[in-house]
């Protein structure tokens, strides 16, 4: 009548039928043992939602909001429950570490990187990616913030590279290889954070618990353990992204004297590349010091972001202008709200009782075995490995040893998986928001190749253990 119309973003049978399954399971469904009307509730409201965001209903942060409403509407959550995760700290972290990669991307010196890259391997396809797996390899070690890798150097390469190769590749389109860019990478950076104690901040959680637990670990025994199995892994990433982001080409022609050419032209670092290199140096050597100095890794960020507004290198319109940035930040923020919400409200000790019940009828590995397979799954309805670790490590590794299963490998599985399973969804975490951020790849591909590449992890990862250690009794 007044000539309005659906929002043609909105995939509105999709939406329907969600909110007709939501609403009769609310209807419908009554609270079991152990449950509260507001937990089940709550589970209702983030299964809805986290359906809606794997099929794409609309973009990703209407589609939050959408269900932040309803929540709200419904008594479901207060206010302010369903916006303290915008008082967490991840979210901003992110932002901050967006906000720093607009320096590089800014300047020239991504694509000195990118053609440094292409010089000495671009001959292939498989040989830039297996270089840009072994720079997550070589850095993760020594940078415990897999967000600031993936800020300083995965979001800049991915970008660069994508732009140039699709530029002076024939038949190759930004978007193809920076698909398969973007999901290699968030791929390795996640498989990388899982091999070191040092490579990601959360690893510091599972230590703490594996210790009450009274177990010892150190820095070379979470690597001994864990390195093998880790660069089998990383040797497939490359043949498994492939399947579902094709960068549409093996050969990359004569890019690699191309690539030389380019950098020669480039001639000196710049001032302000000097200083972007010197500065996440500095960063650097902050981070890696964190708990020394007693200076957090989000306040060493923030000092590099002032380091760069003082000097001129970005402004408040490069910090400010950027939908992709504030998109991730409201992402991270409502999620981390419902898992708060779910955790408060009873839903997550539930959820951990179920699955004890759910695993006590069979024999000990078969046990174990589901066990693991379940902490690494629960991660699709998980943004950021800290709030999975926090809700369920302890629990799940208590369960586990009760198994009578050698102590090390239950600890030790459920630590890999912790961040292993971040490659699930492109909202598993800070790392996965931040590549998809890109706008290279489909909810839909990276849903497809997370669920295999975590088979065929799960696969080499336990194949592992019956071959090294036996019957892990």
């Amino acid at each position: 009548m007044l000539g309005l119309t659906i929002n043609k973003e909105i995939k509105i049978f999709r939406l329907v039928a969600i909110v007709v399954i939501a609403t009769l399971a609310w209807m419908f469904l009554k609270p079991v043992a152990g449950l509260s009307d507001k937990a089940l509730h709550m589970i209702i409201i983030f299964v809805a939602t986290m359906t809606g965001v794997m099929l794409e209903v609309c973009s990703t942060v209407a589609f939050l909001l959408m269900s932040m409403l309803i929540a709200n509407l419904t008594g479901t959550i207060e206010v302010k429950e369903g916006f303290c995760g915008f008082s967490n700290i991840v979210p901003w972290l992110l932002f901050l570490v967006l906000s720093l990669a607009t320096a590089i991307t800014k300047t020239s010196l991504g694509m000195r990187l990118a053609y440094i890259f292409m010089k000495f391997f671009g001959k292939g396809i498989n040989g830039l990616s297996y270089s840009i797996i072994l720079t997550e390899l070589f850095v993760a070690p020594v940078l415990p913030s897999n967000t600031a890798r993936a800020a300083s150097i995965g979001y800049p390469l991915v970008t660069s590279l994508s732009k140039y190769i699709s530029a002076n590749v024939k038949n190759v389109t930004e978007k193809s290889i920076g698909s398969y860019l973007s999901v290699l990478y968030s791929s390795s950076n996640a498989v990388c954070s899982s091999l070191f104690l040092t490579a990601m901040i959360s690893n510091a959680i599972i230590v703490e618990v594996m210790r009450e637990n009274n177990i010892h670990m150190t820095w070379l025994t979470w690597t001994k353990f864990a390195i093998l199995p880790g660069i089998i892994i990383l040797a497939v990433i490359p043949f498994i992204v492939r399947i579902f982001c094709s960068p549409k080409t093996r050969d990359l022609g004569d890019i690699q004297a191309k690539a030389k050419t380019n950098y020669e032209t480039l001639g000196e670092l710049s001032k302000h590349e000097k200083c972007i290199i010197a500065t996440f140096g500095i960063m650097l050597i902050m981070w890696i010091l964190a708990e020394t100095i007693h200076i957090p890794v989000l306040v060493t960020t923030l000092l590099g972001l002032c380091v760069f507004y003082s000097l001129g290198i970005v402004n408040i319109k490069d910090i400010l202008s950027s939908h992709g940035t504030f998109n991730a930040v409201i992402t991270l923020s409502i999620i981390i709200s419902y898992v708060n919400c779910l955790t408060a409200f009873g839903a997550i000790d539930w959820f951990n009782k179920v699955v004890t019940d759910m695993i006590g009828g069979f024999p000990p590995l078969m046990s174990f075995l589901i066990l693991s397979i379940i902490y690494f799954f629960a991660h699709y309805f998980f943004t950021g490995e800290g709030s999975r670790i926090i809700a369920l490590y302890s629990s799940f590794l208590s369960i586990g040893m009760s198994l009578g299963i050698d102590k090390m490998s239950v600890s030790m599985t459920l630590a890999v998986f912790s961040s292993m399973s971040s490659i699930l969804t492109h909202y598993s975490g800070p790392v996965a928001i931040l590549m998809f951020s890109t706008g290279y790849v489909s909810p839909k591909k990276w849903l497809a190749n997370g669920t295999t590449l975590a088979l065929v992890i799960m696969c080499i990862w336990f194949s592992y253990l019956l071959v090294m250690n036996g019957q892990l009794m």
